[in-house]
Order: structure tokens, then sequence, then C-alpha cells
């Protein structure tokens, strides 16, 4: 997503901006609205994760799967294939895409496990980031700030931040180290202080050219909105604190939530925009409603969780655990494998990252019509 100083003023209609000197305020949706889901969501998202870490079992981040980041790909296969507009666009790349993904999947699965599984981890991090990183990028756009450049400098800023998470914290410090002891070569711990420490200086090195270029493009004309910068305090403020309690359960649930809960909200008032300027909605969504939307993304999450072999269990947060065996109250298929469902759940969100990787370009004029 890069920024092309395209003027905002006809697309930001109903969205308050204010512009004070070098200041220039902009919302992805409201003041309000922005406050809750985009800076007091990360935080609470942690507080949630807390109390399932203590209170909850394990089995609860299972759970926030299926009622957030299942609903989540179902606002993905909204945004790609429902609107008359994109399908016709981009038609050749939503059928191709899965037909080569889904087998390669089903391959992988069989015969390279673990590789496949380091593969979906890397592209699940990239995919994380490159949320945030487009998130701030409509920040920009909503405010009309930030130079022509900026756009680039987001971009390694986004990059350095999360890879410099993933170096230092204990959470995925830990998972690296043990890799390479796996590949027989482990390092000393001088050694690992040494690339750890590399890391913070390459970090605080690029903090004090992104200043430079913010002061540059200020000396220039550009503004800057406030907002873009809160909001990735805030989203990386999540992912460092959860990332430095070594508990995966804490970090699973905390991003989940983030993750999910804001992309969710991104897609409905992507297609409510478009709807209000085109006339046009997705399939089934005729009659666009947050409720509405929100009950078929929930229907999608329980037919998907069922036909993979989900349980009661999970779809209770443990609660019905006790259910499992009344034959009368279990719906999952009895036939859904292990494999089944793991090829199943890893294709759903090897398609979901392939769309986002083309479908929200801030770039794209009739992208901006939604934003």
């Amino acid at each position: 997503m890069i920024y092309l100083g395209v003027p905002t003023q006809e697309f930001n209609a109903g969205v308050p901006t204010a512009t004070s000197g070098l200041l220039s305020l902009g919302y992805i949706r409201s003041p309000l609205a922005d406050m809750v889901w985009f800076l007091a969501l990360p935080p609470l998202a942690i507080a949630i994760a807390f109390v399932f870490h203590n209170a909850l079992p394990y089995i609860a981040q299972a759970s926030i799967a299926v009622w957030v980041t299942a609903p989540h790909h179902y606002a993905g296969w909204v945004r790609g294939y429902g609107l008359d507009e994109d399908w016709s666009r981009w038609k050749s790349r939503l059928i191709l895409g899965p037909i080569i993904l889904v087998p390669s999947i089903v391959l992988g699965t069989a015969f390279v496990p673990i590789t496949l599984g380091i593969v979906f981890l890397l592209w699940d991090h990239q995919h994380s980031l490159m949320q945030q990183y487009g998130f701030a990028r409509i920040y920009d756009f909503k405010a009309d700030t930030g130079a022509p450049s900026t756009g680039r400098f987001d971009y390694w800023l986004s990059i350095i931040l999360y890879g410099n998470m993933l170096v230092t914290t204990p959470l995925w410090s830990e998972l690296w180290i043990a890799e390479l002891y796996r590949w027989d070569l482990a390092p000393h711990v001088e050694t690992i202080q040494r690339i750890q420490s590399t890391s913070w200086a390459i970090l605080g090195a690029y903090g004090v050219i992104y200043v430079a270029h913010l002061i540059a493009s200020g000396l220039r004309g550009a503004r800057i909105n406030p907002m873009k910068y809160l909001f990735l305090l805030s989203s990386y403020g999540l992912w460092y604190f959860v990332s430095w309690q070594d508990s995966f359960l804490l970090y699973l649930v905390a991003h989940r939530i983030m993750h999910g809960v804001q992309y969710i909200l991104m897609v409905y008032w992507y297609v409510e925009r478009k709807a209000d300027r085109t006339d046009h909605t997705p399939l089934f969504l005729s009659h666009l409603t947050w409720p509405r939307f929100l009950l078929l993304g929930g229907a999608y999450a329980l037919v998907f969780h069922l036909v993979t072999g989900g349980s009661l269990s999970l779809l209770t947060f443990g609660m019905l655990d006790s259910l499992q065996t009344d034959p009368v109250l279990q719906f999952s298929l009895e036939k859904a494998t292990g494999f089944y469902a793991a090829t199943a759940i890893s294709a759903a969100a090897a398609c979901h990252y392939y769309l986002d990787s083309y479908i929200w370009k801030i770039r794209d004029p009739q992208i901006q019509e939604g934003l």
C-alpha cells in the first residue's frame, strides 16, 4: 500500500478531520470508533487474554480461533469474492489462486509438514504486520498526511519493529534458538546476546532515520496524523507485551482478537461505503446491516468448525466438554480426520493471506472509494 499524495476530501465525507500546523487528524471511521477499535482494543485484548490464561483452560484459545479467526476469514471472502467490481477485475487471480494453493497445502501436509509449518508461521507474521502497516497507510490517506516517500519509510519501520520482536523477545527467540539447535547450529550465549543487541541497535538507528524523515517532510510542508502513531503504538505495544510474557496462550488470544476484530470491522466499513457509492452489495448482503454481517460470519464459523471435525467443547470455551460423548449433541462429522482438518484449516488461511496480498492497495482509485 503506497501513498501517492492523492487529495482525500472526496473520500472523507462524514469523517471528521482537523488540521493545525504540522498536524492533521484523520480517522478510519470516526473519532469514537477509532478510539475504541484501534487504540483501546489492543490493551483490552491483553486483559481478555490474561483472563483466559488464569481462569479458563488452554482450549479457550481454540475457541477464539473459531469465533474470531474464522469469521475474519469469512469477511475476507466477502471482500474478495462478493463484490462484482472486484470479481470482474481479479477473476483469474480469484480462481487460480485457490486451485494452486489447496493442492500445495495437501501435498505439504502429507510430505513436508514441518517445512509447511515454518512457511505458514512466517507467512502469518508477514500477513499480520502488513495489516497494521496497511491501516497506518489508511490513516495517512484519510488525513492527507505524509510525504510521497512516507509509505516506504512506514514499510521498513513495520518490518524492523516486527523483526526485532521476533529476534529479541523470549516467546519468539526460544523458537529460533531451538531451531538452530535442531539444525546442529547451537549458538553460544554470547552470540545470541550479540544478535539481539544488534537487532536493538538497528531499530534505534532506523528510529533516528525515521524521525529525520518526518522533520524533513515537515519542512517541505507535509503534515503528520497523530492517530497513525497512536495506532502503531497500541498495536506494537500489544505484540511486544505478550511476546515478553513467554506464553503462547496470551499471544494467540490477544493477537487473534486484535487482528480478527479490526479486520472484520474494516471489511464491513469498506463494503458499506462501497454500497453507498455504487449501490452494489455482496451476495447475501443486499440489505447490509451490521447484525446481518455478524450473523453470517458466525454461521460460516460454525459450519466450517463442524465440517472440519470440530467439537462442542471448542464452540463453548470448554464449558460443554462433558457433552462430547452424547451422540445427539455431537454434530461434528465423525469421519473427519486430523489430516483433513489440518489441510482445510491451512488452506483457508493460505487463501486468506493470498487474497489480502492484492485486494487492499490504497493507491488504487477504485479501492479508495471504499475507504
